[in-house]
């Protein structure tokens, strides 16, 4: 966490007529991508029992002993779930997103730009309905196991861990879609929902990035040292329990992996493969949240 010597109003207002500017044009942008869920893809009856759902390369158990102790079987169920877990993931936070923007529409810091709010809920909602439609249809929908992080009031601060939190989310879970969009081993169906959730992440990271740096700058001046100090550590708290939340022991049984599936998680969330996975998959995250001056 860092201070800074700029003129917090001065700064703020010019913070402001930029992250307006960026509405417009993600607002334009949004409107030619306007999207109906029902019509972008094509939904087979099955899922492909030729190809993975789910990256090896992303899944929690490819480092992991019992990896190659797995039936062609389990490994395929096992990326199938791990597919409709990371989906489920996004039908959580997304919810949760969605809220939090339904809240901010017209009132507060960011009434001026309820314009690009009203797309980018809209298109949450979206990518909820493909989300979950693929859980239902091949899988299951996972159930929301986010834990709740306190954090003190002060002034502003609501809305400054709201978009830090739409950040460090959108940001992880933007490099496992990049990841899977990229991956031609990936069934098509996945594949194909993975890159169309990155290309609308790209417009709602950008939005959610100059917007947590208008908002930090605005009222983090008037915390003092120790109030943005205590924001911060909520902040790498948040980011540290979005990465472990991609492992999930349901996701072991249900795809049939034999042994302990808490002590499997436990092994595999202590291992270098994974903590090399959550350094690279928290990079972007990282960054943005540097660039709004909220981590030093």
């Amino acid at each position: 966490m860092q201070t800074s010597s700029k003129t917090p109003v001065a700064d703020g207002a010019r913070s402001a007529r930029t992250l307006e500017g960026l509405a417009g044009r993600l607002s334009a942008a949004s409107i030619r991508r306007y999207a109906n869920p029902n019509t972008l893809f094509d939904w087979p009856e099955r899922p492909d029992r030729e190809r993975f759902a789910f990256s090896p390369a992303l899944s929690a158990l490819s480092s992991h002993p019992v990896y190659v102790e797995l039936s062609d079987e389990q490994r395929w169920r096992l990326h199938l779930h791990e597919a409709a877990h990371f989906f489920s993931l996004n039908v959580a936070g997304e919810r949760e997103l969605m809220i939090g923007l339904a809240r901010r529409l017209h009132v507060g810091a960011l009434a001026p730009v309820s314009g690009y709010l009203q797309h980018f809920l809209h298109e949450e909602n979206v990518h909820t309905a493909v989300f979950s439609r693929f859980c239902r249809s091949y899988a299951t929908l996972y159930p929301d196991r986010q834990v709740p992080l306190g954090s003190p009031g002060l002034p502003g601060e609501d809305d400054v861990v709201f978009f830090a939190r739409v950040v460090v989310f959108e940001e992880v879970a933007n490099y496992f879609n990049v990841t899977i969009g990229r991956d031609d081993s990936v069934w098509s169906l996945s594949r194909d929902i993975n890159a169309y959730h990155a290309q609308d992440e790209a417009r709602h990271i950008a939005f959610g990035r100059v917007a947590l740096g208008e908002l930090w700058a605005r009222f983090a001046p008037a915390w003092g040292d120790e109030g943005r100090a205590r924001v911060s550590s909520y902040i790498e708290r948040y980011l540290e329990a979005t990465l472990r939340s991609y492992v999930d022991p349901s996701v072991f049984r249900a795809a049939g992996v034999p042994g302990r599936a808490l002590a499997l998680r436990d092994e595999v969330l202590g291992s270098p493969q994974r903590a090399a996975l959550h350094e690279a998959a928290s990079r972007r995250a990282r960054e943005s949240l540097r660039f709004a001056e909220v981590l030093s």
